[in-house]
């Protein structure tokens, strides 16, 4: 009997770890802490460009906010929360700017990626700044996309090639955080 109840319970114990490692699995439409979050992808970039961008849509059933993200150190050596604005309205500058031509700052692919290392970087008529968070009204679709709030991915340790994935982990105001899969692409989903 004792032999019963053991493998009862191993088998048990093999099922949970099961259900956990596959609910701990994000997805492209995936939701944590109430925080839904579908379309995730990012640029391609070419050889020694230095930074790159993670897109996604987020939804919130309640107010909050995306306050940090990260990725793996084998994707990027810094992940920082960004918002593309016009150059008169950009906060501060320390000198670290990142020049990109027009194409770039409409979302294209030519990018001059220089020295990507500081808190501003300037498109000419528009510029990227770190922010503190993203507000996420309850029930509103926030859209990170080109152009706009985004997730910023300096120091690339290699190009991002389509058809790659990598995660980025995203952490909330609430507290929440959520693992989501990004998929490399040429173009927006």
């Amino acid at each position: 009997m004792t032999r019963t109840w053991r493998g009862r319970t191993a088998a048990l114990v093999a099922v949970l770890a099961l259900a956990l490692a596959a609910a701990a699995c994000g997805s492209d439409d995936d939701s944590a802490g109430g925080v839904e979050v579908s379309d995730a992808w990012a640029r391609t970039s070419p050889e020694g460009v230095e930074a790159g961008a993670a897109y996604m849509v987020l939804t919130s059933d309640e107010d909050d906010a995306l306050v940090a993200a990260s990725v793996p150190t084998d994707v990027a050596g810094t992940t920082e929360v960004h918002e593309t604005v016009a150059a008169d309205e950009a906060g501060g500058d320390d000198g670290g700017d990142m020049d990109m031509d027009e194409g770039a700052a409409e979302g294209g692919d030519d990018m001059d990626m220089g020295d990507a290392g500081g808190d501003d970087m300037d498109m000419g008529g528009m510029t990227m700044q770190e922010v503190e968070r993203i507000p996420l009204p309850a029930g509103e679709a926030v859209a990170l996309e080109p152009g706009g709030y985004h997730v910023m991915l300096l120091d690339l340790a290699g190009p991002l090639e389509e058809g790659d994935t990598f995660t980025v982990s995203l952490t909330f105001e609430s507290g929440a955080t959520q693992d989501v899969e990004v998929e490399v692409r040429d173009d927006a989903p």
